[in-house]
């Protein structure tokens, strides 16, 4: 069966490679060149089997795949209007939308105090709508695709290669790779920034924060390798789908400190076993940080190993390979 060849932008470059990897006997990826997205070497390398061309060219592609986020109801964004010049354009193959977020987008409406975010969860539930249309959505976790989230979708967890992740001795340190910046709400970033404040000024602990403080933007290898290193990983979002830090740490060895309510927690974490899970309030969470640091070294090793068990299984790029088969199967045939 010759591979198959599928249409795409440049958008979410980790997520992508991890797609493409585990596609890679069974598809070619051709990115169109734009002003809006770009593929970021330095964060991961464009795999073996995607390559970029100057523009969508009709019969040459067996399926598209674009990608949104809770902003691109902003007609405003450069990648709002990417996204539409592309689903506008393809008229002759399906196309599979990937929407990346959860409605939580409180910059949207910033300029009307009226609106409350319940109110806007709900405008950005209704204009998603819109802007998907038909198409199928891939969503990255069950509650992203539950009513409490968007409401429709079609969820898969994605899928890592553990042989891309480095277990090292660990460093008596915490790390985050939480965005540092946007979609504050989302990313519960108040919370974050409040623990590390608490954590350096009441313990003397510096929090280590990629893309801030922490030296890991420089390459991947940086990247992974801090990472690997890191004792603790520490992640405050929970209307994230499936934070893909927090699984890159646990494959890493890493002990996840993670706020309660997280996407899909449920389905897969167990509260001092394979994480530690607290709740959304930055003293105690910083207080449990620098417990964990001061007197606890064994304790996070052993949790952080059953964490890396727990995401070899439940996060396999192989489970992830086929899941992605079998949707895209379920597409081509009723094309």
């Amino acid at each position: 069966m010759s591979k198959l060849k599928i249409f795409t932008t440049p958008w979410h470059c980790m997520h992508f490679w991890d797609l493409f990897n585990a596609l890679k006997k069974d598809a070619d990826f051709y990115l169109a060149h734009n002003s809006s997205k770009r593929w970021y070497a330095e964060t991961r390398p464009l795999p073996e089997n995607a390559q970029y061309v100057p523009y969508y060219e009709e019969g040459k592609y067996d399926l598209a795949i674009l990608d949104v986020d809770q902003q691109c109801v902003n007609p405003n964004l450069g990648k709002t209007k990417l996204y539409l010049e592309m689903r506008d354009r393809i008229k002759d193959i399906p196309v599979v939308v990937i929407n990346h977020a959860s409605p939580v987008y409180p910059e949207y409406l910033r300029n009307n105090n009226e609106e409350t975010l319940l109110h806007i969860e709900k405008r950005c539930k209704v204009d998603m709508r819109v802007l998907v249309g038909d198409r199928p959505m891939v969503t990255n976790s069950h509650q992203a695709a539950s009513p409490y989230e968007w409401g429709w979708g079609h969820p898969i967890w994605h899928g890592m290669n553990p042989d891309d992740w480095f277990d090292l001795p660990k460093e008596p340190r915490v790390f985050t790779a939480l965005s540092p910046a946007g979609c504050d709400v989302y990313y519960n970033r108040e919370a974050m920034n409040e623990v590390v404040q608490e954590l350096q000024n009441k313990y003397g602990i510096e929090l280590w924060w990629a893309r801030v403080n922490a030296n890991t933007e420089k390459s991947f290898d940086h990247y992974r390798d801090f990472l690997g290193r890191s004792l603790i990983y520490l992640d405050t979002s929970f209307r994230t789908p499936i934070n893909r830090g927090r699984t890159e740490a646990m494959l890493s060895g890493c002990c996840v400190v993670q706020v309660e309510g997280a996407h899909d927690l449920d389905k897969f974490a167990k509260h001092d076993e394979n994480m530690i899970i607290v709740p959304n309030k930055p003293k105690k969470i910083a207080k449990m940080v620098a417990d964990l640091l001061e007197n606890d070294y064994k304790k996070c090793v052993e949790i952080g190993q059953n964490g890396r068990k727990m995401a070899l299984k439940t996060f396999n790029y192989k489970r992830y390979r086929q899941d992605w088969l079998d949707f895209i199967a379920q597409i081509l045939c009723k094309k």
